[in-house]
């Protein structure tokens, strides 16, 4: 009966649903997320799992948020880019933040240009590291509210590439 059942169910879809049950919360204050893109590779692969949590402090340039997307009802993954109250803009390919270029280690690929943004006080800019590939970031949704993202805290799956986002 043991080998049947093993059969059904692999290890892996043991263990999330595990994580799932014990880390549910009712409040809401995380999430778990599948990778499903690209976007954000090689930091995140596809078919990796994460966990964010609500912010508890600011964030900062660098940072991975998970957010949702009103206009296709998905959350998705990005990095912080532009903080509150700063200008966002691009030329020729590279991102510029109060009109002086990011030191920007994360990008996989240049930025295709896109229109100057003032970020509010509870606003963020994100980008994917991917940005041929990235869709869904700012430069088609405008900026976020940081109310509405939560920080990526962990990679627990696939074991091997585990880590912890301070």
């Amino acid at each position: 009966m043991f080998k049947t059942l093993s059969k059904i169910i692999n290890f892996k879809t043991l263990f999330l649903a595990l994580i799932y049950i014990f880390l549910k919360k009712e409040d809401k204050s995380f999430t778990t997320y599948e990778i499903k893109e690209d976007s954000m590779s090689p930091e995140l692969q596809n078919e990796d799992y994460v966990i964010a949590v609500n912010p508890k402090e600011n964030l900062t340039r660098g940072d991975i948020v998970i957010f949702k997307n009103t206009e296709k009802n998905i959350e998705v993954i990005k990095r912080v880019i532009g903080l509150p109250n700063e200008i966002v803009s691009s030329s020729e390919g590279t991102v510029l933040i109060n009109s002086e270029k990011l030191n920007d280690p994360w990008a996989q690929t240049s930025t295709n240009d896109f229109i100057e943004t003032k970020l509010s006080s509870d606003e963020i800019f994100v980008l994917g590291d991917q940005r041929q590939l990235s869709t869904s970031d700012s430069r088609t949704l405008g900026a976020i509210k940081i109310s509405e993202c939560k920080k990526l805290k962990y990679r627990y799956f696939p074991f091997h590439r585990v880590k912890s986002y301070e």
